[in-house]
C-alpha cells in the first residue's frame, strides 16, 4: 500500500485521535516542549512530520550548537551555545482531505562564556497547523475495460497548510542586547506561516519537499524578529528487514531571514541565511517509528557572521494513529 494514501477513518476514530492529541498537548505542554522556528538564528523549522506523512503522536528531541562572537571586534572572545529542545508533536486526520498538526515545545538553552555561564529554560511557542491534502489519481489505460469504480491514487501527494505560532514562550528583552538574539525561550509574537509540502514515492524510492514563509509580528516590547523563508527536501529509500521497515535518507535545507526590527526600525546586521545538509534514517515496526537525523551547515551568514551554527541532531519516537 502506498505510504502516502490516507486510511479511511470513521468519525469515532477521528474524535478519539483528536482527543488524544489535545490531551497529550495539555498534559505534556509544560514539561516537553520547545519552539525553534520563531528565533532568528535557529534552523529546525522545516520538519512537520515523518517521511511517510503519517498520522501520529510522538516526542522529538533536538540538539543544536552555536558559536557567537562576544563583542564587536574580530578578536573578541566567543561564547558557545547549546540549544536542547523537547517537543510533543503530532498529526491527526479530520477527514479524508483535512488534518491538523501541533508542536508543543520546551526549551533548555545554555551559553558558556570564558568567565561565566548563562542558562534559561521554559515552555516555548506552541505551533498549530491545518492542512488540506489534494488528491491525484492515476489515469486508466485507454482501451482497457475496467469494472472497478474505485480510482487508484497517484504516487504524488500535495499538501497545503496554514499555521499559527502562539506567544506562549517567555520573551526577555534584556537578552536581545547579546550577539545572538535567538537565545530566547519564546518570541512574544503571534506569527502565521503558510506551507506547501510535496511527496512522491515509487518502487521503494521517495522524495519529500516543503517550504514555508513565516510572517512575524511585533511583540509587546516593540521587537519583531525578521520574516523567514524555510525550505527542505529529502530523498529516501525504503526496504524491509524481517518485520522492520528502514528508510535511510539524505537531504538539504535552508533558511533566509529578514532583518530584526525594533520600534519600526531595522537593526543593522541582523539578517542572514543558512544552507544545510542532513543524513538520517527512520525505523518502523508495527505502530512505532524511531527516527534520527544529523544536520551540518554547508554555507551560512548569520548576523553578519557574528553567529555560527555548528551542527544539529534530532531524535524522534512516534506512535502511529
Amino acid at each position: 500500500m502506498n505510504s502516502y494514501k490516507m486510511r479511511d477513518f470513521q468519525s469515532f476514530k477521528w474524535n478519539k485521535s483528536l482527543v488524544l492529541l489535545i490531551g497529550l498537548t495539555f498534559l505534556f505542554g509544560k514539561v516537553y516542549a520547545c519552539d525553534l522556528c520563531g528565533c532568528s538564528t535557529t534552523s529546525g523549522s522545516t520538519s512537520f512530520g515523518d517521511l511517510s506523512m503519517s498520522n501520529f503522536v510522538g516526542l522529538r528531541y533536538i540538539h543544536q550548537s552555536f558559536e557567537s562572537r562576544d563583542g564587536i571586534f574580530e578578536d573578541s572572545p566567543k561564547s558557545k551555545e547549546r540549544f536542547n529542545t523537547y517537543q510533543l508533536w503530532g498529526t491527526v486526520p479530520i477527514n479524508d482531505s483535512f488534518y491538523m498538526s501541533a508542536v508543543v515545545p520546551f526549551q533548555d538553552l545554555t551559553r558558556d562564556f570564558q568567565d561565566r555561564s548563562e542558562q534559561i529554560s521554559g515552555l516555548g511557542d506552541i505551533n498549530v497547523m491545518g492542512w488540506y491534502r489534494f488528491k491525484f489519481y492515476k489515469k486508466k489505460k485507454e482501451g482497457v475495460v475496467d469494472f472497478n469504480t474505485d480510482r487508484e491514487r497517484s504516487d504524488h501527494v500535495l499538501n497545503i497548510g496554514l499555521g499559527v505560532k502562539f506567544p506562549t514562550g517567555e520573551f526577555e528583552e534584556k537578552l536581545t542586547n547579546k550577539v545572538n538574539p535567538g537565545f530566547q525561550v519564546g518570541t512574544g509574537s503571534l506569527d502565521v506561516f503558510p506551507t506547501l509540502m510535496y511527496g512522491f514515492s515509487k518502487n521503494n524510492i521517495g522524495v519529500i519537499a516543503n517550504m514555508s514563509y513565516y510572517f512575524k509580528s511585533e511583540n509587546k516590547n516593540d521587537y519583531k524578529f525578521g520574516n523567514q523563508f524555510s525550505y527542505a527536501t529529502s530523498l529516501f529509500y525504503n526496504f524491509k528487514v524481517k518485520l522492520t521497515s528502514i528508510k535511510p535518507f539524505v537531504g538539504v535545507s535552508g533558511d533566509v531571514y529578514d532583518s530584526i526590527e525594533q520600534f519600526d526600525e531595522e537593526l543593522k546586521n541582523t539578517d542572514g541565511s543558512i544552507f544545510n545538509a542532513s543524513v538520517g534514517s527512520e525505523f518502523t515496526k508495527g505502530k512505532f517509528l524511531l527516527g534520527a537525523k544529523y544536520t551540518l551547515p554547508l554555507k551560512q551568514n548569520l548576523l553578519n557572521g557574528d553567529v555560527e551554527s555548528k551542527q544539529q541532531l534530532s531524535l524522534y519516537l512516534n506512535f502511529s494513529l
